[in-house]
């Protein structure tokens, strides 16, 4: 082969690796390419991934805590349903004297200790006859602050009958009877607490610390030690201002109801602030991940039966007192909230519990 030949040959030797390494290189970045669009695709769909299970936590919130029996059951019956009692506003300890309510009523430590026994006992008769029919898979005991009377006033400290550590003593082992009473007749029970504002060891209210500076917590956690290792009685009572449950897929949130500022008149009572309240909570709630059917709460003193509306407020154990006489605020018996919750409809149905002699 001549010398200009094999030139020639190289030339084109040359030429076709040129070729190969420039058509590997077009793979190369087509390669690259798709790489990277499927890299942004992935992004996309982890993204869009996020977003959904953030947003179906909204409506899902895992109450992993709680114990079996409140899970819903794989298949419901119609009949089904669990009590919910809701205990709260007792204010142990604290006087009313019947001359300074018109004679409306009357507390002191007995009446309070026979309001007790009958809202125990009285959540029982009305689970076996008057909510007749229903098979219970156990029952929620709801300890919604203001247990104690505390010493938060002045007029207070000076017309208690015992101090905040002397109701303490006399709470629990009253409080520990009627649990057993409910474990008694349900086999079931999960006892939820939340503080008040009068069971706090300072004047003014304080937000860190706060369950843990507060009375009716310490009582919710003696009763927990009293019934730690016992069957059939389970209890949560959380460090937040607020205790957040389920019962079946139903979600609920409890907090005493203090925060609701009272700034409605004695005609609409209650009504107004709770509503509020209600709706501020359920954004703030939404937020944190944490959303809510229903709102329990006291410290009003007006029982409020409104589940339709998302909230319930509790009446009170204690009663019209000198304050509500002194507001011109509308008085109520002596009553706490009761109701059932079916596994398909929430809360069905609801009733005062009246509490007082007959």
């Amino acid at each position: 082969m001549s010398p200009k030949s094999l030139d020639e040959f190289a030339d084109q030797r040359e030429q076709v690796k040129i070729a190969e390494h420039e058509a590997l290189a077009r793979t190369i970045r087509a390669e690259r390419a798709d790489k990277t669009r499927l890299k942004e695709k992935i992004a996309e769909v982890e993204h869009e991934r996020d977003a959904a299970e953030k947003a179906l936590s909204l409506y899902e919130h895992k109450y992993a805590d709680r114990p079996a029996w409140l899970v819903p059951p794989k298949k419901i019956g119609t009949d089904r349903g669990t009590l919910v009692a809701f205990l709260s506003d007792t204010h142990y300890g604290e006087v009313v004297k019947s001359a300074e309510v018109g004679g409306y009523n009357k507390y002191d430590t007995d009446i309070a200790e026979r309001r007790t026994q009958r809202f125990f006992s009285k959540t029982v008769e009305m689970a076996r006859n008057y909510f007749a029919g229903v098979k219970y898979d156990g029952i929620v005991l709801a300890l919604g602050g203001d247990i104690v009377s505390g010493d938060i006033h002045d007029e207070l400290a000076q017309t208690n009958a015992l101090s905040t550590h002397e109701t303490i003593l006399w709470a629990v082992p009253r409080l520990s009877a009627g649990v057993e009473m409910l474990r008694k007749e349900f086999g079931q029970v999960h006892v939820v607490s939340a503080p008040g504002n009068h069971g706090r060891d300072s004047r003014k209210p304080r937000y860190k610390g706060r369950s843990a500076h507060n009375a009716d917590t310490l009582i919710a956690r003696l009763l927990a030690q009293q019934f730690a290792g016992r069957d059939g009685v389970t209890f949560d009572v959380p460090e937040s201002i607020d205790v957040n449950f389920a019962v079946y897929k139903w979600r609920f949130s409890m907090e005493h109801g203090d925060e609701l500022r009272f700034n409605g008149t004695s005609e609409i009572g209650s009504l107004g602030p709770i509503k509020r309240g209600t709706m501020r909570k359920r954004t703030q709630m939404q937020a944190e991940g944490k959303p809510f059917d229903y709102l329990l709460l006291g410290h009003f003193h007006q029982y409020v039966p409104a589940a339709s509306q998302g909230f319930i407020a509790n009446g009170t154990l204690k009663g019209f007192d000198e304050y509500a006489r002194g507001r011109k605020f509308t008085p109520e018996p002596p009553q706490q909230a009761i109701f059932i919750v079916n596994p398909d409809h929430g809360v069905s149905l609801q009733a005062p519990l009246f509490v007082d002699a007959a």
